[in-house]
């Protein structure tokens, strides 16, 4: 039986490949911020480790040819798992890094703000850790009946900034500390700063049992900024189509997406319903006068019993900081209504009418075993209809989508 130092020239190949390989593996795994140096390494490896594993490989087969395949079993690991290993340095450690950030993203997740600026001058938001793929811009202007849009985008804590202690959240909380809104001045320094009042949280109810990304991705953090304060009110973000499907398999109990409608003649910038901060979404809700078929059935999810009456109060661009309220009754539906199957989650539109009063129509989607989709819906209400004609069915297409009678 041949010695190992009969394989020598095999295995010195071996050992300088896997030398090669771990030299540039380390490299890599050691180094932040590689970028081009990252294609440098892989290049690298292409030119010098290719004609090493191609010089191996015809080693390993001479050996096997020369030897009637009766190589030593000792001969084959010492020629192939160095390189084997140090070719793992790389994956291993991103597959480590990987895990490392996900359990640091699950403690620390991302937070969803929305900035609707009241104060009647030009802000500074505090941007920091905030994504600019997400929208973020620090300078917003005052909101007026031409600028309805708001300031809506997603922060990302990182590592530097927790250990300064500069982001304002702990987990998916606001933490306890946070008194004060700082926002950024014109070169991107913390600069003046205002109250911070909060709100409290919205009963998530089930909702967390039924999503399987935390707490933070049902929540949005809406900041009402004044002209001598700022209130943070938290509430139920709007649903993306994947959790609201999630939502309807759940069943929760109270749950409905509530849309509006403006028919006033003012613009809204704020609404609660049932002392819940309703989700506006990324902009105000302009008056509709004038156009009264509005063909729209999105709308933000909200908890609550449609049994009892719906308390909702508003504010306006044109007088911000002041409350108009109202309540109404959402119809129910009838027998047929009540006896679907394939229903999915409830929904409302909310009619604001000129004169102050709200009126509500309770609409329901419902698929067949043939995934065909029709329309459950209490109808216009007749309060409104003075000054809309289109109800919620309006925002579907006839052609594909069936009006049930109620």
């Amino acid at each position: 039986m041949k010695k190992t130092r009969d394989y020598w020239f095999g295995i010195v190949i071996s050992f300088l490949l896997a030398g090669l390989l771990a030299f540039l593996g380390v490299a890599a795994v050691s180094s932040k911020g590689l970028g081009w140096g990252a294609a440098a390494l892989a290049a690298y490896a292409v030119m010098f480790g290719g004609p090493l594993a191609i010089l191996l490989a015809v080693t390993w087969i001479v050996y096997l040819a020369r030897d009637r395949r009766n190589v030593p079993g000792h001969v084959h690991a010492l020629m192939f798992v160095p390189t084997l290993l140090a070719a793992l340095i790389v994956p291993v450690s991103e597959s480590i890094r990987k895990s490392q950030w996900d359990s640091f993203r699950e403690s620390h997740p991302a937070i969803a703000e929305t900035h609707v600026n009241l104060s009647g001058r030009t802000i500074w938001l505090d941007t920091r850790e905030a994504s600019a793929a997400s929208g973020a811009s620090p300078y917003m202007e005052p909101a007026s009946a031409d600028n309805r849009n708001f300031s809506r985008f997603r922060r990302y804590p990182g590592p530097d900034a927790l250990a300064k202690g500069v982001f304002p959240y702990d987990g998916a909380r606001l933490k306890e500390a946070a008194a004060r809104y700082v926002y950024l001045d014109q070169a991107g320094a913390p600069g003046a700063s205002l109250p911070l009042r909060r709100l409290p949280y919205p009963d998530l109810g089930k909702l967390p049992s039924a999503y399987a990304y935390g707490e933070a991705g049902l929540l949005v953090y809406q900041y009402f900024h004044y002209a001598d304060r700022v209130e943070v009110a938290p509430g139920i973000a709007r649903f993306s189509l994947m959790t609201e499907q999630a939502m309807e398999s759940a069943r929760i109990p109270g749950l409905a997406i509530f849309g509006m409608a403006n028919y006033t003649p003012e613009t809204m910038a704020r609404v609660e319903i049932n002392g819940q901060a309703y989700d506006m979404g990324g902009d105000a809700a302009g008056s509709l006068l004038g156009h009264p078929c509005h063909l729209s059935h999105g709308g933000s999810p909200v908890l609550l019993d449609l049994d009892q009456p719906v308390r909702i109060r508003w504010q306006t661009l044109e007088e911000p900081g002041a409350w108009r309220e109202a309540a109404v009754a959402v119809p129910a539906f009838g027998k047929a209504g009540k006896a679907d199957s394939g229903a999915g989650l409830v929904r409302v539109r909310l009619y604001f009418l000129p004169d102050g009063t709200v009126a509500a129509e309770r609409y329901q989607e419902i698929r067949s075993r043939r995934d065909e989709l029709a329309i459950r819906a209490t109808g216009l209400p007749p309060s409104a209809r003075p000054h809309v004609s289109c109800g919620a069915y309006a925002g579907y297409n006839p052609q594909t989508v069936r009006l049930l009678g109620d």
